[in-house]
Protein backbone atom coordinates (compact mmCIF):
# COMPACT_ATOMS: atom_id res chain seq x y z
CA UNK A 1 0.00 0.00 0.00
CA UNK A 2 1.47 3.38 -0.92
CA UNK A 3 0.96 7.02 0.41
CA UNK A 4 -2.34 7.92 -1.41
CA UNK A 5 -3.96 4.80 -0.86
CA UNK A 6 -3.47 4.70 2.74
CA UNK A 7 -4.51 8.54 2.78
CA UNK A 8 -8.00 7.01 0.71
CA UNK A 9 -8.69 4.50 2.99
CA UNK A 10 -8.13 6.51 6.22
CA UNK A 11 -10.12 9.14 4.43
CA UNK A 12 -12.87 7.08 3.90
CA UNK A 13 -12.89 5.82 7.48
CA UNK A 14 -12.74 9.44 8.39
CA UNK A 15 -15.92 10.06 6.50
CA UNK A 16 -18.02 7.29 8.00
CA UNK A 17 -17.32 8.36 11.74
CA UNK A 18 -18.65 11.93 10.06
CA UNK A 19 -21.83 10.62 8.76
CA UNK A 20 -22.42 8.25 11.81
CA UNK A 21 -22.20 11.34 14.21
CA UNK A 22 -24.34 13.22 12.01
CA UNK A 23 -26.85 9.60 12.55
CA UNK A 24 -26.75 10.21 15.74
CA UNK A 25 -27.39 13.90 15.81
CA UNK A 26 -31.03 13.34 13.26
CA UNK A 27 -31.69 10.27 15.92
CA UNK A 28 -31.39 12.65 18.84
CA UNK A 29 -33.74 15.21 17.25
CA UNK A 30 -36.12 12.72 16.07
CA UNK A 31 -36.43 12.05 19.66
CA UNK A 32 -37.22 15.07 21.20
CA UNK A 33 -39.77 15.70 18.74
CA UNK A 34 -41.76 12.69 19.46
CA UNK A 35 -41.62 13.17 23.31
CA UNK A 36 -39.24 10.01 23.69
CA UNK A 37 -36.01 11.59 25.03
CA UNK A 38 -34.43 10.96 28.19
CA UNK A 39 -31.55 12.21 30.38
CA UNK A 40 -29.50 8.96 30.44
CA UNK A 41 -30.26 8.71 26.81
CA UNK A 42 -29.28 11.72 25.89
CA UNK A 43 -25.72 11.51 27.74
CA UNK A 44 -25.46 7.98 26.45
CA UNK A 45 -25.56 9.47 22.98
CA UNK A 46 -23.44 12.43 23.60
CA UNK A 47 -20.80 10.04 24.78
CA UNK A 48 -20.98 7.80 22.15
CA UNK A 49 -20.57 10.77 19.71
CA UNK A 50 -17.58 12.26 21.84
CA UNK A 51 -15.72 8.63 21.36
CA UNK A 52 -16.42 8.71 17.72
CA UNK A 53 -14.87 12.56 17.62
CA UNK A 54 -11.97 11.29 19.97
CA UNK A 55 -11.23 8.17 17.65
CA UNK A 56 -7.80 7.56 15.98
CA UNK A 57 -6.34 4.86 14.40
CA UNK A 58 -3.26 3.90 15.97
CA UNK A 59 0.01 1.92 13.55
CA UNK A 60 2.94 1.15 15.89
CA UNK A 61 5.93 0.77 13.83
CA UNK A 62 7.74 -2.39 15.67
CA UNK A 63 10.95 -4.23 14.84
CA UNK A 64 14.70 -3.81 14.70
CA UNK A 65 16.90 -1.62 14.75
CA UNK A 66 17.57 0.38 11.41
CA UNK A 67 15.33 -1.63 9.74
CA UNK A 68 13.32 1.00 7.97
CA UNK A 69 10.45 2.08 10.56
CA UNK A 70 11.20 6.16 10.32
CA UNK A 71 11.80 5.99 6.71
CA UNK A 72 8.24 4.52 6.27
CA UNK A 73 7.01 7.45 8.11
CA UNK A 74 9.06 9.86 6.20
CA UNK A 75 7.37 8.46 2.83
CA UNK A 76 4.18 8.88 4.12
CA UNK A 77 4.06 11.55 6.37
CA UNK A 78 6.98 14.22 4.80
CA UNK A 79 7.02 13.26 1.32
CA UNK A 80 5.77 16.66 0.02
CA UNK A 81 9.26 18.09 1.74
CA UNK A 82 11.78 16.74 -0.61
CA UNK A 83 13.68 16.12 2.43
CA UNK A 84 14.35 13.63 5.45
CA UNK A 85 12.32 15.12 8.33
CA UNK A 86 12.30 12.45 10.93
CA UNK A 87 15.80 11.66 11.61
CA UNK A 88 16.76 8.45 10.21
CA UNK A 89 20.38 6.68 9.44
CA UNK A 90 22.23 3.86 9.87
CA UNK A 91 22.60 2.09 13.37
CA UNK A 92 20.12 3.03 16.29
CA UNK A 93 18.42 6.11 15.15
CA UNK A 94 14.89 7.26 17.13
CA UNK A 95 15.90 6.56 20.69
CA UNK A 96 12.73 7.19 22.41
CA UNK A 97 8.97 5.92 21.42
CA UNK A 98 7.68 9.26 19.40
CA UNK A 99 3.91 9.66 19.17
CA UNK A 100 2.91 11.60 15.81
CA UNK A 101 -0.60 12.58 15.64
CA UNK A 102 -2.97 15.86 15.60
CA UNK A 103 -4.71 16.96 18.40
CA UNK A 104 -7.45 19.28 17.38
CA UNK A 105 -7.68 20.64 20.63
CA UNK A 106 -4.03 21.75 20.77
CA UNK A 107 -3.73 22.84 16.65
CA UNK A 108 -0.15 24.54 17.27
CA UNK A 109 2.09 21.86 16.33
CA UNK A 110 4.76 20.75 18.49
CA UNK A 111 7.68 18.40 19.92
CA UNK A 112 7.21 17.53 23.47
CA UNK A 113 10.06 15.31 25.28
CA UNK A 114 9.63 13.14 28.12
CA UNK A 115 13.51 13.30 30.14
CA UNK A 116 14.69 10.38 30.80
CA UNK A 117 15.00 10.90 34.27
CA UNK A 118 11.43 10.06 34.85
CA UNK A 119 12.61 6.32 34.64
CA UNK A 120 13.99 6.69 38.16
CA UNK A 121 9.81 6.69 39.42
CA UNK A 122 6.81 4.48 39.03
CA UNK A 123 4.34 6.73 37.08
CA UNK A 124 3.60 5.79 33.72
CA UNK A 125 4.22 7.71 30.54
CA UNK A 126 0.01 8.18 30.18
CA UNK A 127 0.02 9.89 33.55
CA UNK A 128 3.03 11.69 33.17
CA UNK A 129 1.17 13.05 29.91
CA UNK A 130 -0.71 14.85 32.19
CA UNK A 131 2.16 17.16 33.73
CA UNK A 132 2.89 19.22 31.01
CA UNK A 133 5.75 21.34 33.67
CA UNK A 134 7.80 18.23 33.56
CA UNK A 135 7.58 17.63 29.28
CA UNK A 136 10.58 19.85 27.08
CA UNK A 137 8.48 21.53 24.58
CA UNK A 138 9.63 22.81 21.39
CA UNK A 139 7.25 24.61 18.96
CA UNK A 140 7.21 23.84 15.54
CA UNK A 141 6.62 25.78 12.41
CA UNK A 142 5.17 23.48 9.58
CA UNK A 143 5.93 25.86 6.82
CA UNK A 144 10.18 25.26 7.70
CA UNK A 145 10.78 21.64 7.04
CA UNK A 146 14.36 22.64 7.78
CA UNK A 147 13.25 23.79 11.25
CA UNK A 148 11.11 20.54 11.89
CA UNK A 149 14.12 18.26 10.68
CA UNK A 150 16.47 20.29 13.17
CA UNK A 151 13.58 20.15 15.83
CA UNK A 152 13.18 16.21 15.69
CA UNK A 153 16.88 16.14 15.73
CA UNK A 154 16.00 15.80 19.26
CA UNK A 155 14.32 12.41 18.87
CA UNK A 156 18.34 10.66 18.62
CA UNK A 157 20.05 12.55 20.90
CA UNK A 158 21.81 10.52 23.50
CA UNK A 159 24.22 11.44 26.50
CA UNK A 160 27.01 9.68 28.07
CA UNK A 161 26.24 8.46 32.23
CA UNK A 162 27.56 5.94 34.11
CA UNK A 163 26.61 2.31 34.55
CA UNK A 164 25.32 3.43 38.36
CA UNK A 165 23.15 5.57 36.64
CA UNK A 166 21.73 3.51 34.19
CA UNK A 167 21.02 0.82 36.36
CA UNK A 168 19.07 3.73 38.93
CA UNK A 169 17.13 4.23 35.68
CA UNK A 170 16.28 0.25 35.05
CA UNK A 171 18.44 0.13 31.77
CA UNK A 172 19.17 -3.62 31.15
CA UNK A 173 23.06 -2.47 30.54
CA UNK A 174 23.60 -5.49 27.97
CA UNK A 175 21.36 -3.76 25.35
CA UNK A 176 23.10 -0.10 25.66
CA UNK A 177 26.00 0.90 23.26
CA UNK A 178 29.19 1.59 25.73
CA UNK A 179 32.09 4.00 25.36
CA UNK A 180 35.22 2.36 23.70
CA UNK A 181 37.61 4.27 26.21
CA UNK A 182 36.04 4.30 29.19
CA UNK A 183 34.67 1.03 30.49
CA UNK A 184 32.76 2.88 32.95
CA UNK A 185 30.22 5.10 30.73
CA UNK A 186 27.41 3.58 28.40
CA UNK A 187 25.24 5.75 26.16
CA UNK A 188 21.12 6.35 26.99
CA UNK A 189 18.75 8.38 25.04
CA UNK A 190 18.39 12.01 26.16
CA UNK A 191 14.55 11.81 26.46
CA UNK A 192 12.13 9.10 27.64
CA UNK A 193 9.44 9.21 25.39
CA UNK A 194 7.78 12.13 22.50
CA UNK A 195 4.55 13.64 21.36
CA UNK A 196 5.26 14.98 18.08
CA UNK A 197 1.82 17.14 17.51
CA UNK A 198 1.88 18.02 13.57
CA UNK A 199 -1.04 19.81 11.57
CA UNK A 200 -0.26 17.31 8.69
CA UNK A 201 -3.62 16.00 6.30
CA UNK A 202 -2.94 12.75 6.88
CA UNK A 203 -2.92 12.63 10.14
CA UNK A 204 -6.05 15.24 11.05
CA UNK A 205 -8.31 12.26 9.35
CA UNK A 206 -7.37 10.57 12.45
CA UNK A 207 -3.95 8.50 11.71
CA UNK A 208 -1.83 8.16 14.62
CA UNK A 209 1.59 6.74 14.56
CA UNK A 210 3.85 5.30 17.41
CA UNK A 211 7.75 4.77 15.91
CA UNK A 212 9.72 2.55 18.46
Amino acid sequence: MNANELSSKVAVYYEWKQQLIASIGLYQNWLVDNNLNSFDLEQRLEQGKALLEEDQLTIAMVGEYSRGKTELINALLFAGFGQRILPSQAGRTTMCPTEIYFDSKDPQSFLRLLPIETRSNSESIQRLKADESIWHSIPIDIDNPQQIAEVLEQLAATKEIDHQQAADLGFDQRMLDTIPDQANKVVVPVWRHALLNLDNPLLKQGLRFLDT
